[in-house]
């Protein structure tokens, strides 16, 4: 060491989707000999019955991480609820005996709570990826407006964003537009090729493949997870030459029924139908890269298939609000719809050529080095846990990266 002092920033991880986002920042501070990583790792990670995910970290070469305990096996309200209170427990203790500089979370998860909850009590700055996100759906928008407000910075990923966040009271200075980082993940992980891909799913993607991503959507008011389930399937059922490709959604409310009735549906077809628990980040983009198009409700459908000119058939309210370019196409819970929207995408090259040519609006892939970027700019500033109400929009204060 040269003598100099080195800055603890803490990186919150609890759950593999969100992991695949945080690798590259993991990364980049781990090779930033002005910085020292402490990774927390919680959530779903553990969990066995959506496959160990932690195991995905260790493989990245990060071996030294604490492990949080939260989950406890089973997706009533009082256990998620609970298992927040005991995770926090956790944080508390780390945050007495290894204290960081910082705290960079991601996302809008209601678990998040746990570590903001310490991290405010310790006067521990906290950085927020994803801020400013209209998704509607559940309680996401609550927890992610709720984290804004005790975040010290901001890390966007469109001028949109930027935009709410200030509308939100947030000084604009605070504020950084660093793009999307599901991009960063497509530019720098090497996606498998088609043989690589059939070799490990069984499945030969150069015939025509439809990815599902679809998370039980608690916030719809009329109709209940197993409902939305069943839509999807009867739509899917009109097509019986298709190869689909199932993946699990996250530890939710809601979960246990899709898991079960995707099984189900996946063994009536075996040939053609798969149910993954959890791709992984490489493996899940070489899936996407190569289907005609991605169902369900999961941001991966707004912002890394647009990317890879990938149409998107967008279904229910989960992600109502959020920026969408025109390949992303929106669609109610109504089997006949979805049907004939994929028919469409199936066979009109012409429409499918035309909603994927659009300009992107989430960046060019360089998040992590931006964000990085910034928390070293700021990590001193004397003002970053004195924050004001300023309910002025001063766009000409929000640092840009691209």
């Amino acid at each position: 060491s040269t003598g100099e002092i080195t800055m603890k920033i803490a990186v919150v991880t609890t759950t593999r989707s969100e992991y695949s986002l945080n690798r590259w920042v993991i990364k980049r501070i781990l090779n930033d000999r002005d910085l020292e990583l402490q990774l927390l790792v919680g959530g779903s990670h553990f969990a066995s019955l959506y496959g160990k995910t932690y195991k995905e970290i260790e493989e990245d070469g990060v071996n030294n991480f604490y492990k949080i305990e939260f989950t406890l096996g089973s997706d009533s309200f009082q256990a998620l609820s609970k298992s927040v209170g005991v995770a926090s427990i956790s944080v508390a203790q780390i945050f007495e005996y290894d204290k960081p500089d910082f705290l960079l979370i991601n996302g809008d998860r209601y678990e998040l709570f746990a570590f903001v909850m310490p991290a405010l009590l310790f006067r521990i700055p906290i950085g927020h990826i994803g801020g400013g996100e209209i998704t509607e759906g559940a309680i996401d928008d609550m927890v992610r407006h709720s984290i804004t407000k005790c975040a010290s910075l901001h890390f966007v990923s469109c001028e949109e964003y930027a935009r709410n966040i200030s509308l939100l009271g947030e000084e604009d200075w605070r504020i950084h537009i660093v793009g999307a980082e599901g991009i960063e993940n497509i530019i720098k992980l090497k996606q498998y090729s088609l043989g690589e891909l059939k070799k490990f799913l069984s499945l030969d993607l150069s015939k025509p493949t439809v990815l599902i991503s679809y998370h039980p959507a608690t916030a719809e008011i009329n109709i209940g997870p197993e409902e939305q389930i069943d839509i999807l399937l009867k739509a899917l059922d009109q097509f019986k030459d298709l190869q689909l490709v199932f993946t699990a959604p996250g530890v939710e409310h809601g979960a246990e029924i899709f898991f079960k009735k995707v099984e189900n549906y996946a063994s009536k077809y075996p040939e053609r139908v798969k149910f993954y628990k959890s791709l992984g980040g490489k493996l899940y983009l070489s899936v996407l890269k190569n289907v005609k198009c991605i169902i369900g409700n999961s941001s991966s459908g707004i912002i890394e298939a647009p990317f890879l000119k990938i149409p998107t058939i967008n279904i229910g309210n989960r992600q109502r609000g959020r920026v969408k370019i025109k390949s992303v196409i929106d669609v109610g819970y109504d089997p006949q719809k979805i049907a004939e929207l994929l028919k469409r995408i199936l066979s009109d090259h012409s429409f499918v050529r035309a909603i994927t040519s659009g300009k992107y609006p989430f960046g060019n892939g360089n998040v992590s080095n931006n964000i990085v970027n910034a928390i070293k700019e700021n990590i001193y500033n004397k003002e970053l846990l004195h924050k004001k109400l300023d309910f002025d929009v001063k766009d000409n204060e929000w640092h840009r990266y691209f």
